[in-house]
């Protein structure tokens, strides 16, 4: 028997279901699971680079350790508002820890997915950037290599943010990066932090489609007072339709032309069997560096993108 990805994430979603207050319904989608692979195709060249790199990569088993004792500590919470000054805290500890995004959402139930529950009604969603270098040969051992530290880290934020707000009295569940309640790039979209490519990618300002999310279910009912994701990324989605380069480089023809409603009510992206295939080189990663966000500077994008636009009005 080889590594279950979904074994391993398993624990976690028990224990955010078993607390849940707010549950998935019949307009929810259902989730995906991890690819199973019986073997790993390392060459000896991967294996040794593994081993070179084991100390980025080593804390992902801690961290869903953690995530999981987290999610049972969490008492019955003393507070619902944030101040000022415990909020400006928070953001400096999200600096500390490496954020480059991070927004709120609140959770309902069809953006839950299928058997799953979530014990907040509010959900922060945080962002961190993944090497754009590991991506150039993608896919490759330096990618997933890349892939599984930031897996640790985003994990690491999801805990430590978790911990910094039940120690300050409020509700705070995190939700590993690895296995969510809910469908993580539509989450950050609908965070504000960032918009789903036809990729099925989270595209955001500081990244691009190289990052990694996680999330924290938490209480805080005015956390909307000082988060303010006032920049207005719709038109990534028009820029997407015009591009294609990511359903043209997809070597699996795993991205649809338009996206569908297969389930629930939020829309798919991808034809997951056939995506699946590609994780079965490395996780393949293609998308992520074939997508113009990824390479290039956000800002030149948008200015190059509205120019064009302006000149078919």
């Amino acid at each position: 028997m080889g590594l279950s990805l979904n074994k391993i994430a398993k624990p976690q979603a028990n224990e955010l279901n078993r607390r849940a207050s707010i549950f998935a319904n019949d307009n929810s989608p259902r989730k995906r699971l991890y690819v199973e692979e019986n073997r790993l195709n390392f060459s000896k060249q991967d294996i040794i680079k593994l081993i070179k790199n084991i100390k980025r990569i080593y804390k992902i088993p801690y961290t869903l350790y953690k995530t999981l004792k987290l999610i049972k500590k969490n008492n019955i919470p003393s507070k619902n508002q944030i101040s000022k000054q415990i909020y400006d805290d928070l953001v400096q500890l999200l600096t500390e820890l490496q954020v480059d995004d991070f927004g709120f959402f609140e959770v309902t139930p069809e953006r839950i997915f299928r058997g799953c529950g979530v014990p907040y009604k509010y959900a922060l969603v945080f962002s961190a950037a993944m090497d754009k270098k590991a991506f150039e040969n993608a896919p490759s051992i330096e990618c997933q290599i890349d892939v599984a530290r930031v897996y640790a880290l985003t994990g690491n934020i999801t805990n430590r943010v978790s911990e910094f707000l039940q120690n300050k009295g409020f509700g705070a569940s995190p939700n590993h990066s690895m296995g969510g309640q809910l469908d993580y790039s539509m989450a950050a979209e609908w965070a504000g932090i960032a918009v789903t490519g036809r990729h099925c990618m989270a595209i955001t300002k500081n990244n691009g489609a190289c990052n990694r999310l996680s999330v924290v279910y938490t209480n805080i009912e005015n956390i909307g007072d000082f988060i303010k994701n006032t920049e207005d990324m719709t038109w990534i989605k028009d820029f997407c339709q015009k591009c294609g380069k990511c359903i043209r480089k997809c070597p699996e023809k795993a991205i649809y032309e338009n996206p569908v409603v297969s389930d629930g009510v939020n829309p798919t992206r991808i034809d997951y069997e056939k995506c699946c295939k590609g994780f079965l080189r490395y996780g393949c990663g293609i998308c992520i560096k074939e997508c113009p966000f990824t390479g290039g500077n956000y800002e030149k994008i948008k200015k190059a993108y509205h120019k064009r636009s302006s000149a078919y009005e």
